[in-house]
């Protein structure tokens, strides 16, 4: 291998690239769409904007708070800010609580609220196609039980579905911000 041949390669990709513009061919990928942070709750596979997402972290050090809600966990410090924890499986009224050193947190990006999501795991960036999209929601929605009201869409890929959560909407309702 000489030490041009990354450059010489390099060279070749954007010629190719050139010649296909040239040509108005242009090819899609899978970022192309809304990036969304998938996760799973209890078994049920959610998603949301990885805008609403500040960080995903683990939940170390919880401090818990007493006479709160079931769902309220506690408060974890993350780089100095304190972070309310709510387990979204008992939220949801599944009845199991996600083990809190086996589970992943959603950080938030809501400075007011400062809350984040216990959720079983996280899957990592997902990517949707409209082809998939689940026509009538209402008709799946029984699977996420006391998360309904926050699902407006989902999408059917590979046999499972993925119900879009929509963390503003749960974030400014009244069952949310009544911790005790």
């Amino acid at each position: 291998m000489t030490s041009n041949a990354p450059f010489e390669l390099l060279k070749d990709m954007r010629d190719a690239a050139r010649d296909l513009a040239a040509q108005e061919i242009t090819y899609s990928t899978q970022s192309a769409g809304v990036k969304n942070i998938a996760y799973v709750v209890n078994g049920v596979n959610f998603y949301c904007d990885a805008r609403d997402v500040k960080e995903v972290s683990t939940c170390e050090n919880l401090m818990v708070i007493p006479q709160t809600k079931n769902w309220v966990r506690g408060l974890i410090n993350s780089k100095g800010v304190l972070y309310s924890v709510a387990d979204l499986s008992l939220f949801a009224g599944y009845g199991r609580p996600v083990q809190a050193n086996k589970g992943h947190l959603l950080l938030l990006n809501d400075a007011d609220a400062q809350s984040s999501l216990l959720v079983s795991r996280v899957i990592g960036f997902r990517y949707f196609e409209e082809q998939n999209k689940i026509e009538d929601i209402e008709r799946v929605l029984d699977d996420t039980d006391g998360l309904a009201p926050f699902v407006e869409e989902g999408y059917q890929v590979d046999g499972e579905n993925w119900y879009r959560l929509d963390v503003q909407k749960l974030l400014a309702a009244e069952q949310f911000r009544e911790v005790q």
